[in-house]
Parts: C-alpha cells; structure tokens; sequence
C-alpha cells in the first residue's frame, strides 16, 4: 500500500518505516521537526515538511495515499507535559482531525493511531487491560486527555463513516537515539537518565519525586515491528491493542542498573550512585504495567528484548 507515516522523523517512526519499506509498502513521511529542528538525514521514502494543524498541507500530503500511521504529536516527559498543555491538547487533537477528515473524504482503507499508555493514568487496577479505560476516570494529564480523545475520535469516524482504524498503546520505549534536554522531565526518563549519568557523569542523580514510581519499559524494535506488520490486517481492524514489557522496575532502580552497567565499562568512576530528589506534581503516576494477554493472544506477539538486554544495547551505543 502507498502509506503515509505522519511524525515520521521521530524516533519510532523511523524504526517503523524501514520495516514498512521492507514489506513492500510504498511510504510518504510528513514531519514539522517542532521538537528538535531540521533533521538531516538520508531517505529512503518520499517527505514532506509540513504542519499538520494546516488543511491545505494535510490535503497534500493526502493526496493518492491508501493509509495513514499518525504518529504526530508533541511529545515530552512529565515536565514538558505540564509546561505545554495547551499546545498538546489543540494543536494534537486538531492535526489528527485533520487527518481522519481527509482520510475519510480520500476513502482510504485504515487510519492506524498511535496512542499511549498515558491513557491509564488514573488506572484502579495493575496490570492495565486495554478495556479498562471504559471505567476509570479522565487522565490528570492533557497529553493523556488528548491521546484518549483522539482514540475517540478514530472510532467515532468509524461508527459516522465506516473508516476503519488500528490504535496501539506502547509503553516507555526504550531507544539510545531519543534526545533528552536540558531540564529534567522535559524528555522521557529513560533519555534523561542516559544523558545524565552517563554523558554528563551527574552524581549525585537529580530524580523527581522519591523514584519509587513504577514503570514498564519497551524495546523499540519490538513497538516497530508490531505497528508494521500487524497495522492493516484483519486480526487489528478497529481494536486497541498494549505494546510493552511487563516488566515493572522504579525509577531509582532503573538509574542504578544504568549507573552500574556504565561502571563496569569504565565510564564512570564513582563507588555508587546518589539522588537528589526535586519536587513532582501530584498527578504524577505512580505506577504503570501493561497486560499484553491481547496482543499474545490475537497476534501471537510479545515483546523479545528484555530490559537488562535493552540497557546493554543503550549503553554500547553510546560508548561506541
């Protein structure tokens, strides 16, 4: 199919296209580089930088397209989502409008959403199944909101309009390409801690809050390949499905695991690891783990790569 990969130079979607490419798809990516600037970089696919809050440029790069990957979206740590709101809720929900009204008026065959697992926000029970968003209350946060309302959105063009979707559900992907910044919590954690304990050789660790928080963290290879191949058939046709590793560690264990690994090649010196600990909003998460029963299931998916290994490549990374 001729698909178009909306978000296309961040971090995910490029590990997605080349599985894309390499199925036979012929892809268009579109991308407004709103985060970090202009990407140089070589491509094997057709581009189009463009804003996708503007109609004319969504019709565009609309035009002769069979499906759409919307990935487009700002996107930040726990900080940056406080700091953004109100970009995150409008502009976010206003592209994937915009998206889903040309997909519609093109007839295309799937608009394939990414969401998060941010929409779990205020989850009652652990692990978090896809249908338990049906009896929790709205998420804290408006990135959260916003991933909620655009899941809503898809579905409501396919009850008003037959337009089918696929919607995914990844849960904190771990990729040694993603760039932290310079305030904590304005990127993932993941990055953050990368950059901090093993760039900038920061002891002791500025964390947020007391580090008990509990996540789950992915392999991005393991969301990419998932999102390729199992996007525009018939096992996903209108379902939601979690994308993660339920393996659940606290954010102080996560720094120490990073701490240590970049002991043991000589990039640090220090005996051991220290926090300092800076204040966190109250609608920070405390913990979040994913039920993948769905996805092993109806697609006979699990994630391959586990933590330990996903930390190890991260690191090699960055020392080579």
């Amino acid at each position: 199919m001729k698909i178009l990969v909306t978000g296309s130079e961040g971090s995910l979607m490029q590990a997605v296209i080349p599985y894309l490419i390499k199925e036979g798809h012929v892809v268009t990516g579109v991308d407004n580089f709103s985060r970090y600037g202009y990407i140089q970089r070589k491509r094997e696919y057709t581009f189009f930088e463009h804003d996708l809050t503007e109609p004319k440029a969504v019709s565009e790069v609309c035009e002769d397209i069979d499906a759409i990957i919307q990935a487009a979206a700002q996107i930040y740590g726990v900080v940056g989502f406080h700091k953004s709101p109100a970009d995150i809720l409008t502009k976010d929900l206003l592209l994937h409008q915009n998206l889903l009204y040309e997909a519609r008026k093109k007839k295309m065959k799937r608009v394939i959403y990414i969401s998060s697992s941010m929409v779990y926000e205020r989850a009652k029970q652990i692990p978090v199944h896809e249908d338990d968003v049906y009896d929790m209350q709205i998420p804290f946060t408006d990135y959260g909101l916003s991933k909620l309302v655009g899941e809503r959105m898809s579905k409501a063009y396919k009850t008003q309009y037959d337009l089918d979707y696929t919607i995914w559900r990844p849960f904190n992907i771990i990729t040694p390409y993603e760039k932290a910044s310079e305030e904590p919590g304005m990127s993932h954690v993941f990055a953050d801690f990368i950059k901090r304990i093993v760039i900038q050789r920061q002891n002791p660790l500025e964390i947020l809050g007391d580090g008990e928080q509990i996540r789950c963290f992915t392999w991005i290879e393991d969301v990419a390949s998932a999102i390729a191949k199992y996007s525009f058939g018939d096992s996903t046709k209108c379902e939601i499905f979690n994308l993660g590793n339920p393996e659940p560690i606290t954010m102080n264990e996560l720094a120490k695991r990073i701490f240590y690994k970049a002991k043991q090649r000589g990039i640090v010196k220090d005996a051991n690891l220290s926090f300092s600990h800076k204040p966190i909003y109250s609608d920070d998460v405390r913990i979040r783990v994913p039920s993948i029963e769905k996805a092993q299931r109806q697609l006979n998916w699990k994630p391959t790569t586990k933590l330990e290994d996903a930390l190890d490549r991260c690191i090699n990374e960055i020392c080579n």
